[in-house]
């Protein structure tokens, strides 16, 4: 589905979208090199970011993400929130998503299965690009797109990953399409 490539690098973009840890430095800097080759747009954003995480304590970027992601519905990461609130129709889209996961082995622990950092690490493993299309194009890229204009508002250093990411992923999905498509 994915090239190895654009596996390794949705995967880094996950651990830089996840909880912040020691590991976050290291995540963004690996993200913005592996951009830097064959996704260059999405490649300042993620530099940017990686300088800012840098610079900042464990602590500090513990606060920042719980103040932006779990304590802000507007750019919560949870996918299906976005489309659906907390309603039966979201709870539908997680035992679909959960599907999905079961029928190839993708084992996400605890956090919900419409959690962004979980579609990402799914992405990377998936095989399905029937199913993995829709996830970008109806999905993840247009919520995305409020997240990054929502957090680029209020001038939150996350915007500058959110960019990266959503800069990846648009060429990510046109190589799916291309992929799908009859030659």
């Amino acid at each position: 589905m994915l090239s190895e490539e654009m596996k390794e690098i949705c995967r880094l973009f996950a651990e830089v979208m996840d909880y912040p840890d020691r590991g976050r430095t290291a995540a963004a800097t690996a993200c913005a090199l592996r951009l830097q080759e064959s996704f260059p747009d999405a490649t300042e954003p993620m530099r940017s970011f990686a300088a800012f995480v840098e610079s900042q304590s464990t602590g500090a970027l513990e606060e920042l993400y719980a103040g932006t992601f779990d304590n802000t519905p507007a750019t919560t990461l949870y996918v299906g929130y976005h489309l659906f609130g907390d309603g039966a129709k979201r709870s539908a889209f997680l035992v679909k998503l959960e599907e999905a996961y079961l029928a190839y082995g993708f084992s996400h622990d605890t956090e919900l299965a419409d959690h962004l950092c979980v579609l990402l690490r799914f992405l990377s493993v998936g095989r399905d690009v029937g199913f993995a299309i829709p996830l970008l194009e109806e999905c993840m890229l247009p919520i995305f797109e409020k997240v990054e204009e929502a957090l680029r508002k209020t001038r939150n250093p996350y915007h500058q990953a959110a960019r990266s990411l959503r800069l990846f992923l648009r060429p990510v999905l046109s190589e799916m399409s291309k992929r799908r498509m009859p030659v």
